[in-house]
């Protein structure tokens, strides 16, 4: 028998996992408070979830696409190195704008040690980073001493760190201005060169 799959109930899903990995960390959301807190019987989360891991795991790669797919049309359109930077960060501070529950998430788990990024998603970030790396190094606009952990580094912790750290310091902060984005834009390229 199918299962039925109500839409509106995995989206309440998602959102609960990642508004209580935000609030609580990876380790203090469980699968029994995700249910609970999109009101939908737990029975339902484990018909379309093993557990938690395998939800969290999922949202991580929705994200993660996104900042893939996103990538892959500015290299299709031929894109210089310094603009695929540029527009990448501002897309980091339209998600912060649009969905500032995302960024959040990603911080938490980029920094919380008993959860471990899929073997899938790293290759594919690293994948990236590779090509940008090249792309720098043949136009002169990277400096050659960084390697690809600096570039991640960088570009994508940096990046969360600082949109966090608005967060934190700003905690009614509603939306980033083209200033903040200007700012990290100007402290990435002086890391960079």
């Amino acid at each position: 028998m199918a299962r039925i799959t109500d839409q509106k109930k995995i989206e309440r899903l998602k959102q609960s996992t990642m508004k209580l990995v935000v609030e609580r960390g990876f380790g203090g959301a469980s699968a029994t408070l995700i249910a609970k807190d999109a009101r939908v019987a737990s029975g339902y989360f484990y018909m379309h979830y093993k557990g938690k891991y395998e939800m969290v795991d999922s949202l991580l790669q929705e994200v993660f696409q996104e900042l893939v797919t996103r990538f892959t049309e500015l290299l299709a359109e031929g894109h210089s190195f310094s603009e695929i930077i540029e527009t990448m960060i501002r897309f980091f501070f339209g998600m912060a704008n649009s969905e500032p529950i995302k960024v959040k998430f990603l911080y938490v788990l980029t920094n919380d040690y008993s959860f471990v990024i899929d073997k899938d998603i790293k290759e594919n970030t690293y994948s990236i980073i590779r090509k940008l790396k090249e792309m720098g190094y043949a136009s002169a606009e990277l400096d050659r001493e960084i390697t690809e952990d600096d570039l991640f580094l960088i570009l994508f912790m940096n990046t969360i760190q600082f949109i966090n750290q608005r967060y934190k310091n700003a905690p009614k902060i509603s939306r980033f201005i083209k200033k903040d984005e200007d700012h990290l834009l100007y402290l990435i390229n002086k890391m960079l060169k």
